[in-house]
């Protein structure tokens, strides 16, 4: 699979791609390498890679958030 096919998977089958990848030993970098993908590309595509876990992860967030608004305007300033 070239890097245009690969971009062409939705995220979730693109985190899986590469976690076949993790799983028969091969590092993140050369994971990545396998398919001519940089981690713009995965960040592009919401395809994070998760240390805690050593796994890629599908994140599903789009777009900005910001978890630290104050909607309530009850908070302290």
């Amino acid at each position: 699979m070239d890097r245009t096919e690969f971009m062409a998977l939705d995220p979730q089958d693109k985190a899986d791609k590469l976690n076949m990848l993790i799983g028969e030993g091969k590092t993140q970098k050369e994971a990545m390498g396998a398919f001519g993908i940089t981690i713009k590309d995965l960040m592009a595509t919401q395809v994070l890679f998760s240390k805690a876990e050593g796994v890629f992860i599908s994140k599903a967030v789009g777009g900005f958030s910001n978890f630290h608004s104050d909607t309530t305007a009850d908070a302290a300033k």
